[in-house]
C-alpha cells in the first residue's frame, strides 16, 4: 500500500492563501513576512494591525498565534483571536484552534482562524473596538487568584 505524501507547508503562502481576504475586503496592502525569531505574516492599516505567527517553543508546544493590535494614538491595545472570539460572545476561546503538528493540521488551523477574524474583522474596525479589546484582555479573579469561570447561560452566537 502506497502512503499518500502530504505537501511541505510554507507558512507565508498558507497565510497569504488563507488571509486573502484582508487585502481583498479591507482594503490592506499585501503583507509582510519576517522570520527572526519565528515565522510571523504582519496584515497592517493605518488603525489595525494582525499578525499570524507559528511559535515554534521547544517539547511540542507549538503553535499558530494570530493577534489584532490597534493603532490608536498614544495606546497600543492588543488581544489574540481566542480571547477576542469569547469577549464578543461568538464562542468559547477554546473553539479557535492553535494546533501546529502536521501539515494537514496547520492549513485547517489558518483556516478556521481566517473564518474567525472574517467575523471579528466588522467589530475591530467598528466605533466598540477598544472595548471589544479590553473586554478580550479582561482576566478577573477570584480571591485565591486564579482565574474565574466564565458566567453559565452564555448564548454563543457560533457555539
Amino acid at each position: 500500500m502506497k502512503k499518500s505524501r502530504q505537501k511541505p507547508v510554507v507558512f507565508e503562502t498558507e497565510v497569504r492563501q488563507c488571509f486573502q481576504f484582508l487585502v481583498d475586503d479591507y482594503g490592506m496592502p499585501e503583507p509582510t513576512y519576517t522570520e527572526d525569531l519565528f515565522p510571523v505574516v504582519w496584515y497592517e492599516r493605518p488603525d489595525l494591525l494582525v499578525s499570524v505567527s507559528w511559535e515554534q517553543v521547544p517539547r511540542d508546544s507549538a503553535g499558530i498565534v494570530v493577534s489584532a493590535d490597534l493603532l490608536i494614538p498614544d495606546r497600543h491595545c492588543r488581544a489574540d483571536l481566542p480571547d477576542l472570539v469569547e469577549a464578543a460572545v461568538f464562542a468559547p476561546r477554546h473553539k479557535v484552534p492553535w494546533e501546529s503538528y502536521g501539515a494537514e493540521v496547520v492549513r485547517r488551523t489558518l483556516e478556521h482562524n481566517a473564518m474567525w477574524l472574517r467575523r471579528l474583522m466588522p467589530l475591530l474596525l467598528g466605533p466598540d473596538r477598544e472595548e471589544l479589546v479590553r473586554k478580550a484582555n479582561d482576566r478577573p479573579l477570584d480571591r485565591a487568584g486564579n482565574p474565574k469561570r466564565r458566567p453559565p447561560g452564555i448564548h454563543w452566537r457560533y457555539a
